[in-house]
């Protein structure tokens, strides 16, 4: 039986995994760990996520997964696609592989769940590290279920976004968002990686010190068509 692989975390990004894959008929879910990495099944399927690191051990297939840039699976992977023109570099693989990540697969799905009211100016999205460090009616847990979080990000005017899925979801929607660092701990390649493929100058910065930006309509439209036909292609 084809299977999807899953961070273990529950966060808004990796909950999506099971929207995407359940959809295309993948019945089974494995939750990432390491020992999982060691002896999954080829028919497994690494979707949305940093998932292409040195603990892959295992010929899986790679729908979507991005690396973390520091090191790379010790295994030959199937490789349909990637997040991004940063991982393809990193891994030595072509530079067609680059598509975008699986969450725009689920842009029909993410618009049908915003709400129309506006109730805040501003919207901020912590990575699941440092919740903690911040507390306000306007912070938008990444632990909230998918719909709730997506409803809470609809209904801000800008973002404000330290979790990149969370900026995902708000660019998808239209809404302008700044990426921004608060957590010591920070993976700055992953979101250079979808910057790659969305056309963004990022520049990181802090709560009171940022810059808006959105992806044009022309580059989204585009990544969410050729994000649907690969993962179309892969349908059980």
């Amino acid at each position: 039986m084809k299977a999807y692989l899953k961070w273990s975390k529950n966060n808004f990004g990796d909950e999506l995994n099971d929207l995407i894959f359940p959809s295309l008929g993948y019945k089974k879910c494995i939750q990432y760990n390491k020992i999982n990495l060691q002896s999954l099944d080829k028919d497994c399927i690494l979707g949305l996520g940093t998932l292409l690191t040195k603990k892959v051990k295992s010929p899986v297939t790679v729908a979507g997964a991005g690396s973390d840039g520091q090191s790379k699976p010790q295994a030959n992977l199937d490789y349909q696609f990637v997040r991004g023109k940063l991982t393809t570099k990193f891994l030595n693989l072509k530079d067609s592989l680059g598509i975008g990540d699986p969450v725009y697969y689920l842009f029909d799905y993410i618009h049908s769940k915003q709400l129309k009211v506006k109730k805040h100016k501003i919207g901020i999205i912590p990575h699941w590290k440092s919740l903690k460090q911040i507390s306000s009616e306007n912070v938008i847990s990444p632990f909230l279920p998918v719909d709730d979080f997506i409803n809470k990000v609809s209904e801000c005017e800008t973002i404000l976004a330290e979790a990149m899925h969370g900026a995902m979801c708000a660019d998808i929607l239209r809404i302008p968002f700044a990426p921004i660092k608060i957590h010591g701990e920070f993976n700055e390649f992953k979101w250079q990686d979808w910057a790659s493929i969305m056309g963004f100058d990022l520049r990181f910065g802090s709560l009171n010190n940022y810059n808006l930006i959105s992806s044009s309509e022309n580059m989204l439209n585009s990544t969410v068509q050729n994000v649907k036909e690969k993962l179309e292609g892969l349908r059980c």
